[in-house]
C-alpha cells in the first residue's frame, strides 16, 4: 500500500514535469507509428513512456553507450502495446539490455548452472523480467522493414508471460475471450505450418511455426506493422488481437514519418 503511494507520487511528478523536446523530435522523425496515432494516443504514449523509462533498469551492453535516442525508441515500441492496458502490464519488466548488434547468448543447465553458447541472437524476452534488444536490427527494421520489429516481439513476450508462462496465451478478460483466443490462435497457427510447409508466401513471418509463443508475437508485430493486409487476409486473428490490444490499428492515419537518419 506504502509503496503504491509511493509509486503514484512519483509518477505525477513525472508527468508534471514538461515532456522534453528532444524526446519528442525522436517520436516525430523516427518513429512511423507516433505520426499516425490519434492526438490523444500520442499524449498518452508520451506518458507511458516516461513511466517505463524512469522505472526500468536501463543498460547499454556490448560497448554501447545508451543515448536518449535509444531508450525513447525503445521505450515507445513498447508501450504501443500497452496504451490501453496501462504501465502495469509490465511490472514484471526488471531489466531492458540494449546491444549494439548480434550476440552469443548463453544459457544456464539446470540444475548444474553450466553456461553454454548458444548461437547468435537479435532479442530475447525472460520470465524473470529482463528484455535484450539488438539496436542495429531494430535500426534497420525501422529504416527498410516496414513488416518486422523486434521490440513489438520481445515485449509482447512479456505480455504473454505476465502469468508465468510463455504459452501464447496472455492474461485475457474473461472464460469467453480465451476460448475464442484459444480457437482462432490455434487454427490460424496450424495454418501458418501448413504455408511454410508447403513453401507458400505467407504474411506472417515463418518463424511464428516454432512454438505458440513465437506464433503470438509474430501475430503481434504484424497487427501493429501490416494492420490492413492482417484485417483483410486474416479477419478472426485480426479480431482476437484487437480486442486483446483494445486497439484498432487498421483505422489510425496514413502519414509517412520523416525517413530514419
Amino acid at each position: 500500500m506504502i509503496f503504491s503511494w509511493f509509486r503514484d507520487r512519483r509518477r505525477q511528478r513525472i508527468l508534471a514535469e514538461p515532456f522534453p523536446d528532444g524526446w519528442l523530435r525522436i517520436l516525430e522523425d523516427r518513429l512511423p507509428h507516433y505520426a499516425r496515432l490519434p492526438a490523444a494516443d500520442q499524449q498518452r504514449l508520451c506518458d507511458l513512456l516516461r513511466f517505463l523509462i524512469a522505472e526500468k533498469n536501463w543498460e547499454g551492453c556490448g560497448g554501447l553507450q545508451l543515448t536518449d535516442e535509444i531508450r525513447v525508441t525503445i521505450a515507445a515500441l513498447a508501450c504501443l502495446l500497452i496504451l490501453r492496458k496501462g504501465i502495469d502490464s509490465y511490472r514484471r519488466v526488471m531489466s531492458i539490455l540494449v546491444y549494439p548488434g548480434s550476440y552469443v547468448a548463453v544459457e544456464s543447465q539446470f540444475p548444474l548452472h553450466e553456461l553454454r553458447e548458444v548461437g547468435a541472437r537479435e532479442g530475447e524476452a525472460w520470465v524473470g523480467g529482463t528484455v535484450i534488444v539488438n539496436w542495429a536490427k531494430l535500426s534497420e527494421e525501422l529504416r527498410d522493414d516496414p513488416g518486422s520489429n523486434l521490440v513489438l516481439h520481445e515485449f509482447s513476450h512479456q505480455l504473454d508471460m505476465r502469468d508465468g508462462l510463455a504459452d501464447g496465451i496472455p492474461i485475457l478478460d474473461n472464460d469467453q475471450q480465451y476460448i475464442e483466443w484459444r480457437a482462432v490462435m490455434s487454427t490460424e497457427y496450424a495454418e501458418l505450418i501448413a504455408a511454410a510447409q508447403a513453401r507458400q508466401p505467407t504474411l506472417l513471418d515463418k518463424y511464428g511455426t516454432k512454438n505458440q509463443a513465437e506464433f503470438f508475437a509474430v501475430a503481434t508485430e504484424c497487427f501493429f506493422e501490416r494492420p490492413r493486409e492482417m484485417q483483410e487476409k486474416h479477419p478472426p486473428l485480426y479480431r482476437v488481437l484487437g480486442e486483446y490490444y483494445q486497439q484498432n490499428p487498421a483505422e489510425w492515419r496514413i502519414q509517412s514519418a520523416a525517413p530514419w537518419r
